[in-house]
C-alpha cells in the first residue's frame, strides 16, 4: 500500500513540474509576440509605391488594449505616429507611409483616405468632396483645404423646386467633385513621396478584391428598392459568383474604377482638365446630370486660414472655416470652456446632470447661429461681411460669456429663447480620418459624398460613385414641420458650397504639442459626437477609447428634443427630463467618430469608433 501512495506522489509532483513548465512556456511565447519590433511584422497591403504584398490581410494590433465591460474596440497605444480609420487597413497604409517609406503626414493622409473610401464607397470617394485641416509643429500654424463639392454652372435655387425633380437620386444630384482636387492640394503644400506611389495600395486592391465589410454590407442590404432602378450601381454592388448583392466577407472589385485611379495617379488633373474629363461629364449627363466640361475645369478647392479658439489653458483649436461647421463646434467648445468642466463635473448622477444640461444648452444657442451659416465666396460683399461677423462671434471669448450668461441651470427654454432664424436638414453618411506624425505634423480629413452611395449613380465608364451634395443646400418657399423658414445664406448659386456639419479639428497645447486630432462622420449630429468627445477628453479626462465609446447625445434646436442614445446613464437622463427637457430614445449614435489623443510627449492613443468596426494603427 505504501509504495502505490509513493507512486501517485510521484505522479503527482512530476504533473504538477509539467504544468508549470507549459505556463513558463506560454508565458514567454506571450511575452516575445507582444514585445515584438513592429518593423518586423509584414508589411500589410502591399508595399506602397510597388505592386508586391497581399490583398486584405487581417489588421495586426500591436500596442492596443480593451478593457473589461468596453466595445470591442481596440484602443492603439504608440510612441511616435498613430492613425484612426474608420477601416482598420487602410490606417496600416498610411502607418507605412510613415514609417518605413518616411512620408509627410499628408502623404500618409492622402493614400489612407483614398483606400478608406474604397472599402467604404458607400461614405466617400473621389466622386465627393471634403474638408481637411492640416497642422505644422515645426511652425506652429495651420491650414485648413475646403473641397467640397460645387454647384454647376446652371444651377439656381429653384431647380427642385418641382416635385418630379431629385436632389437625392440621379444625375440632377451631383455637385461638381472636389475630392481629388483638395488631396492634390495639400499633397503640393505638404506632399514628400511621388503622388503615384500613394495610389497603388489602393489600385491593388481595386483589381485584386478586398472582404467586404459588415458597414458597407449593411449599405448594400439597404439599398433594394434603389437597386432596381440605378442599373449601373446594381452591376457595380451585385457578386457575380452569385447573382446576389455582396454580402459581409465576400471579395468585391471594381476594375473599372482602378483604371480611373491609375488616370489619377499619373495626372493629378485628369478629373478637371485631363483624360477623364469628357468621360465624367458624360457619365453625369447620361444620368440626366448638368455638369459640363467648364465646370470640371473651374472646380478650384480652396486654402484657407483655419478658424483659431484659444482656450483658458492655453490650448488652441484649429478648425476650418463656413461652408463647414467649424464655427458651431468651437463655439460649443467655447462655451463649455466658460464652465471650467473637469472630471469632478461627471462624478454624481446630480453633477452629471448638471453638466449635460450645460452641454445641451450650449449645442442650442450653437446650432441657432449654424441656421445663418453658408459659403461666403459666391455672395456680394454685405453677405460676405454678414458671415465674417457672425463667425466671430461664434468663437469669441466675450459672446461665449454671453451665451453661458442666458443659460439656467435649472429650466430649458422654448425654440425661439435661442434665436434661430432658419432650419437644417438632418443628413447621414461620411468618413472620417486622424493622422498624427513622428514629427507632430497632424492632419483631420473629413471626406463625403454625402447619403449612402450618394446620388447612386455609378459612372458606366470610370466607375465613379458620384455624390448628392446638391441635397445639402436650401430651397426657397419652403418652411420645415415647426414653421421655420429655409436658409437664404444656403440657397443654391453656380459655383457656390453647401453648408456642411463637418469639422475636422485639431487641439494643440500651450507649446504647440497635438493633444487631440479629432472628427466625426453623420450628418448634423457629426459637430455635436466631435464637441462631445472633446469635452470628454480634455475636461473630463476620460481616455480616447472611453470618449468614443461613451453613449452620445445631441441636440440640434430643431427637432425640440435630445437624442440620447441608448445606454446613456438612465440618472442623468431623468435629471434631464426633469429639467424640461424633451428626450427621444435612439438604438443608435447615429455618428462615428475618429480621434487620437496625446497628453503627454510620446504618449499617444489612438481609436476608431466600434460604431464602424474602425481599428487604429500606429508605431
Amino acid at each position: 500500500m505504501g509504495s502505490k501512495e509513493m507512486s501517485q506522489g510521484r505522479l503527482i509532483i512530476i504533473a504538477t513540474f509539467l504544468i508549470i513548465a507549459c505556463i513558463v512556456a506560454l508565458g514567454l511565447g506571450l511575452g516575445f509576440v507582444l514585445t515584438k519590433d513592429r518593423d518586423s511584422q509584414t508589411t500589410p497591403c502591399g508595399e506602397v509605391g510597388t505592386e508586391s504584398g497581399t490583398t486584405d490581410p487581417t489588421p495586426t494590433t500591436p500596442g492596443t488594449t480593451t478593457s473589461p465591460g468596453a466595445s470591442p474596440s481596440l484602443e492603439g497605444h504608440y510612441r511616435y505616429a498613430a492613425i484612426s480609420s474608420d477601416t482598420g487597413s487602410c490606417a496600416q497604409i498610411g502607418t507605412d507611409i510613415m514609417g518605413r517609406l518616411q512620408g509627410s503626414v499628408v502623404d500618409a493622409a492622402i493614400a489612407t483616405i483614398l483606400c478608406q473610401c474604397v472599402e467604404n464607397s458607400h461614405s466617400c470617394g473621389i466622386g465627393g468632396g471634403h474638408f481637411m485641416t492640416v497642422y505644422n509643429r515645426k511652425n506652429n500654424t495651420a491650414y485648413t483645404i475646403l473641397a467640397r463639392e460645387m454647384a454647376p454652372g446652371a444651377a439656381d435655387e429653384n431647380m427642385y423646386v418641382p416635385e418630379n425633380k431629385s436632389s437625392t437620386e440621379g444625375g440632377l444630384a451631383i455637385g461638381v467633385p472636389g475630392e481629388v482636387r483638395g488631396l492634390y492640394e495639400a499633397w503640393k503644400i505638404g506632399g514628400k513621396l511621388p503622388w503615384k506611389d500613394l495610389f497603388q495600395p489602393t489600385i491593388k486592391r481595386l483589381r485584386d478584391g478586398w472582404k467586404v465589410s459588415e458597414p458597407l454590407a449593411t449599405a448594400i442590404a439597404g439599398q433594394t428598392s434603389v437597386l432596381m432602378r440605378q442599373n449601373n450601381l446594381r452591376l457595380a454592388l451585385t457578386n457575380p459568383q452569385t447573382g446576389r448583392p455582396y454580402k459581409e466577407g465576400e471579395i468585391i472589385t471594381m476594375p473599372k474604377l482602378a483604371s480611373t485611379f491609375e488616370k489619377i495617379a499619373s495626372d493629378p488633373n485628369a478629373m478637371y482638365s485631363g483624360a477623364l474629363v469628357d468621360d465624367i461629364v458624360a457619365d453625369i449627363q447620361e444620368a440626366g446630370g448638368i455638369i459640363t466640361k467648364p465646370d470640371l475645369q473651374n472646380y478650384v478647392a480652396v486654402v484657407k486660414e483655419p478658424l483659431v479658439v484659444t482656450l483658458n489653458d492655453n490650448s488652441t483649436i484649429f478648425t476650418p472655416p463656413p461652408p463647414s461647421s467649424g464655427a458651431v463646434y468651437a463655439m460649443i467648445l467655447n462655451i463649455a470652456d466658460k464652465y471650467g468642466f473637469n472630471a469632478d463635473s461627471v462624478s454624481t448622477p446630480e453633477k452629471s446632470t448638471l453638466t449635460w444640461h450645460r452641454i445641451v444648452e450650449a449645442m442650442k444657442f450653437a446650432y441657432a447661429k449654424r441656421s445663418s451659416l453658408g459659403d461666403p465666396d459666391k455672395e456680394n460683399q454685405s453677405f460676405k461681411d454678414g458671415i465674417e461677423s457672425l463667425v466671430r462671434n461664434m468663437t469669441s471669448s466675450t459672446y461665449a460669456d454671453y451665451v453661458r450668461s442666458m443659460i439656467t441651470d435649472d429650466a430649458t427654454h422654448d425654440t425661439m429663447y435661442y434665436g434661430p432664424t432658419f432650419f437644417d436638414q438632418s443628413k447621414t453618411g461620411t468618413s472620417h480620418l486622424a493622422v498624427l506624425a513622428p514629427n507632430g505634423d497632424a492632419v483631420s480629413l473629413t471626406s463625403t459624398i454625402n447619403l449612402y452611395f450618394g446620388s447612386k449613380v455609378v459612372g458606366s465608364r470610370t466607375g465613379i460613385i458620384f455624390n448628392n451634395e446638391m441635397d445639402d443646400f436650401s430651397t426657397p418657399n419652403t418652411t420645415n414641420y415647426f414653421g421655420v423658414p429655409a436658409s437664404a445664406a444656403n440657397f443654391i448659386k453656380p459655383g457656390k458650397r453647401p453648408l456642411s456639419s463637418m469639422c475636422p479639428s485639431v487641439v494643440v497645447d500651450s507649446d504647440g504639442r497635438v493633444k487631440l486630432v479629432v472628427g466625426a462622420s453623420g450628418g448634423t449630429k457629426i459637430t455635436t459626437s466631435t464637441a462631445l468627445v472633446s469635452i470628454e477628453t480634455l475636461w473630463f479626462k476620460f481616455g480616447i477609447k472611453k470618449a468614443i465609446d461613451h453613449k452620445r447625445l445631441h441636440h440640434q434646436l430643431l427637432p425640440p428634443y435630445i437624442a440620447v442614445e441608448e445606454g446613456f446613464d438612465p440618472q442623468v437622463i431623468e435629471g434631464l427630463r426633469r429639467i424640461g427637457h424633451n428626450i427621444t430614445m435612439s438604438a443608435s449614435a447615429g455618428s462615428i467618430v475618429q480621434g487620437i489623443l496625446q497628453l503627454e510627449e510620446g504618449k499617444i492613443t489612438a481609436n476608431a469608433d466600434y460604431r464602424k468596426r474602425g481599428v487604429p494603427d500606429g508605431y
